[in-house]
């Protein structure tokens, strides 16, 4: 009777063993990251400890809500940049419209 390939199991079987505790420590660690997120106080929860979890959201809202202000002040610099430089083109488009409309205006009348 021929050997049975122990070996590769035992490996695959560590490498499963492995991949398993990493997929449980992952889950840990975003279980323990969005369970302030995830909570919600039951109506037996005591008022103060709701006044604690209404205090300790607002924070998180005001966290939130001074990032997406930051950048929406980025993103207004970067229009108001790019607004400016496109009316510094159109300036010199329009100047270059008009000297070429002279150029072409003055060489059509002048004798020739």
């Amino acid at each position: 009777m021929p050997a049975l390939p122990t070996a590769e199991w035992t490996s695959s079987l560590e490498h499963m063993s492995l991949v398993l505790k990493q997929a449980l420590t992952d889950l840990d660690r975003y279980q323990s990251e969005w369970s302030l997120a995830c909570e919600t106080p039951t109506a037996t929860t005591a008022p103060s400890e709701l006044l604690t979890w209404l205090e300790r959201r607002m924070t998180q809202w005001d966290d939130k809500l001074n990032a997406a202000a930051e950048l929406a002040a980025s993103v207004e610099k970067q229009i108001e940049y790019r607004e400016s430089a496109m009316e510094r083109w159109h300036e010199v488009f329009v100047r270059w419209k008009e000297l070429i409309q002279n150029k072409v205006d003055s060489s059509s009348t002048s004798p020739g």
